[in-house]
């Protein structure tokens, strides 16, 4: 049986470009839903970045030309970056969803729920920051990005 997440103690992993993490988007559509089942595809707006409590699933998401990084969400909150548990996420992603997870597919918000079940999601949410520079600063420093 895999080792159970500690939020005090483990960190997250988040596979990306190599050049840096790819910041979210200040004032973008909040749906979880949206953000979970990748709608709109690669490069849409959204106030999240996805981590997972595996580096070798965050190693798929970076593929072979990306890098994993690594975070602690004790360094978000400092930031202005609230953090999305994957249990809270769970608990949100049932019937057609609650809060910001609510959607017109029950379908839908189910494989949303499987698939942070699976991919061990957490989302850093970008939401609270006043605006885009606050957004690429706090992505870079909860990162340990120096560039």
């Amino acid at each position: 049986m895999a080792k159970k997440w500690k939020l005090s103690k483990d960190p997250l992993y988040r596979g990306d470009r190599v050049n840096g993490v790819a910041p979210p988007t200040h004032g973008a559509n909040p749906s979880l839903v949206r953000h979970i089942l990748y709608l709109e595809g690669h490069g849409r707006e959204t106030p999240y970045l996805s981590c997972t409590e595996s580096n070798d699933i965050a190693a798929i998401f970076s593929g072979k030309n990306g890098k994993v990084y690594q975070t602690s969400v004790s360094t978000w909150k400092p930031n202005g970056v609230s953090h999305r548990s994957r249990k809270e996420l769970l608990a949100l992603l049932k019937g057609k969803g609650n809060g910001k997870a609510e959607w017109s597919s029950a379908f839908e918000v189910m494989r949303a729920n499987q698939y942070v079940e699976e991919h061990q999601e957490h989302l850093a949410d970008f939401a609270d920051l006043p605006d885009q520079p606050a957004v690429d600063q706090a992505t870079k420093t909860i990162f340990g990005i120096t560039t």
